[in-house]
């Protein structure tokens, strides 16, 4: 009987832990880039807490926490965006590096979930897209009910 080789094995499984370890670099990274995304977008809605705005320094003080809170996530997001440029660099070097024939199952399974995540991201923007669209409105309206504004 012939003997499979050793070898062949542990190279199969190594190429699964650094699949395995790519699918977690780029679901980590994409999820902080979303959230940090909605975090900024929560960040800019106006508080209507009465008592803060009646003083200055309430104001001045809950103007510099949003702006440092917002400066905090953009740079989160910068990191993300690097490290999926180091990701992708990665990716091309273990595609020369090893052979293609491995992947391509892969690569088409990955390919029908990003299509399926794509798809629920267009949703989740469409509906932000919604929702900051009718919040401009109601500013708007509020505006020129109560400050007489006209554009």
């Amino acid at each position: 009987m012939a003997q499979q080789n050793p070898n062949v094995g542990r190279t199969a499984m190594a190429k699964k832990l650094v699949i395995e370890e790519y699918k977690r670099r780029l679901r980590d990274n994409i999820r902080s880039l979303n959230d940090n995304f909605v975090q900024i977008l929560q960040a800019t809605k106006i508080s209507t807490d009465d008592n803060m705005h009646k003083v200055q320094s309430g104001r001045m003080t809950e103007y510099y926490t949003t702006k440092d809170e917002m400066s905090a996530r953009a740079a989160l997001m910068v990191r993300a965006c690097d490290e999926l440029h180091r990701l992708t660099n990665d990716l091309k070097e273990f595609l020369i590096l090893h052979d293609f024939n491995y992947l391509s199952s892969a690569i088409q399974n990955a390919e029908g979930e990003c299509d399926k995540n794509i798809e629920q991201q267009k949703q989740i923007h469409q509906n932000l897209k919604i929702e900051i669209a009718n919040l401009i409105s109601d500013i708007d309206r509020e505006l020129t009910e109560h400050f007489q504004l006209r554009h």
